[in-house]
């Protein structure tokens, strides 16, 4: 009897340490995916992708923005975190702006300086924010497209009130920017003339299956207690509704976002739309590697879209 009593205790110390471990370890890859401090032990394997080359062209292109002359702007979020915006006068006149929207652990110039003599080349100023939980903005949490897209919704409502009812915008979204702007695309009103979508996912939780694999369910329920549910990410439902013109834009190498993410939403979507998918593009990369081709299909949609 005492043999069986201290195998079982042992069984039940082992379970109770297994499940400390599991607890530890989901708790390391919540903070990796999920907020401002990523955790320093499970960050570098959760977000793996890196192209050097690429990511020094971009940290040059912030460089570049940084020292144009810009408007600093702030608004606060429904959940009461202050946020910055930046706009790039590149015209001077304010009607026509290019509204870029950035990605996961990202920030303003880093995805909007490659952009800037882009369309400062076709009369469109440039605006810019930093996320919730990103660059200078306040925030300890990323929304995986829900917050993002309402705090945006809150940017074009002021960027109207700003520079008039009459402005011109395209939303050009790159990664989780990229799902953001497609999940505002059946709200985000008539100033958008159309929207670039960049990489996006259709849906964070199959986004977290394919990054955490069996630590999926238990960050999840931690994301569902801390802060939102996942289900509310889906993008699908918003494109049901909407009606904008889209370009979808996706690398046929992406391992970040899968590239069967592009076409699937493509094909589901009944809008006005086309694609651009280069062959031997990893993520966020198109414009890149093949800008010329990249800018063809912008001019495009400028032409036939904004008056």
């Amino acid at each position: 009897m005492k043999m069986k009593t201290k195998l079982t205790l042992g069984a039940a110390g082992a379970a109770t340490a297994s499940l400390a471990v599991l607890s530890a370890v989901s708790m390391e890859a919540y903070r990796a995916v999920f907020e401002r401090n990523p955790s320093p032990i499970l960050s570098p394997f959760v977000n793996r992708s890196r192209d050097d080359s690429f990511h020094a062209w971009r940290e040059q292109g912030a460089d570049y923005l940084r020292k144009q002359k810009h408007q600093l702007y702030n608004i606060t979020s429904a959940r009461g975190e202050l946020l910055q915006g930046y706009y790039y006068p590149t015209t001077g006149e304010g009607k026509r702006i290019a509204f870029i929207v950035h990605g996961f652990r990202s920030e303003h110039a880093s995805t909007a300086g490659v952009l800037y003599d882009f369309y400062a080349a076709r009369g469109f100023d440039l605006f810019a924010v930093d996320n919730t939980a990103c660059g200078a903005s306040f925030g300890q949490h990323y929304g995986y497209d829900t917050y993002e897209s309402e705090d945006a919704l809150r940017w074009i409502a002021f960027l109207r009130e700003t520079f008039g009812a009459d402005i011109a915008l395209i939303l050009h979204g790159f990664s989780l920017g990229a799902s953001t702007v497609l999940k505002m695309s059946d709200r985000c009103g008539d100033n958008v003339k159309f929207i670039i979508s960049d990489s996006a996912y259709r849906d964070a939780r199959e986004q977290m299956k394919y990054r955490l694999g069996p630590l999926y369910t238990s960050v999840r329920l931690i994301n569902l207690f801390k802060a939102y549910d996942l289900s509310a990410t889906d993008v699908r439902p918003n494109l049901e509704r909407s009606s904008k013109p889209i370009l979808f834009v996706h690398g046929q190498k992406d391992t970040a976002v899968p590239f069967r993410n592009g076409p699937s939403l493509m094909s589901s979507y009944r809008g006005p739309c086309d694609a651009l998918f280069l062959p031997d593009v990893r993520h966020i990369q198109s414009f890149y590697r093949d800008a010329e081709t990249y800018g063809n299909k912008v001019d495009e949609f400028i032409r036939k879209y904004i008056k």
